[in-house]
C-alpha cells in the first residue's frame, strides 16, 4: 500500500530493507536462544542472517 503515493527506488529501498533488518533481528534472536538446536540448523539460520545483512549493504546503494 505504501508504494501507491511513492514508487521511487529510495521508498522501495526503504521498505525492503525495513522487512530485511526485521528477519536479521529475528534470525539472530533464534541463534542467541536456541544454544542447544543441531549445528545444521544453526549454520542454515546463520547463512540466512549473513545473506540478509548482505542484502541491506546492496540496498542502501539506492536509497
Amino acid at each position: 500500500m505504501k508504494t501507491i503515493t511513492d514508487d521511487t527506488t529510495s521508498k522501495l529501498s526503504e521498505l525492503l530493507m525495513q522487512g530485511t533488518n526485521m528477519g536479521i533481528i529475528e534470525g539472530r534472536r533464534l541463534l542467541n536462544q536456541n544454544s542447544d538446536a543441531d549445528h545444521d540448523v544453526k549454520n542454515i539460520l546463520n547463512d540466512f542472517v549473513v545473506m540478509q545483512e548482505d542484502s541491506v549493504e546492496t540496498l542502501k546503494k539506492y536509497l
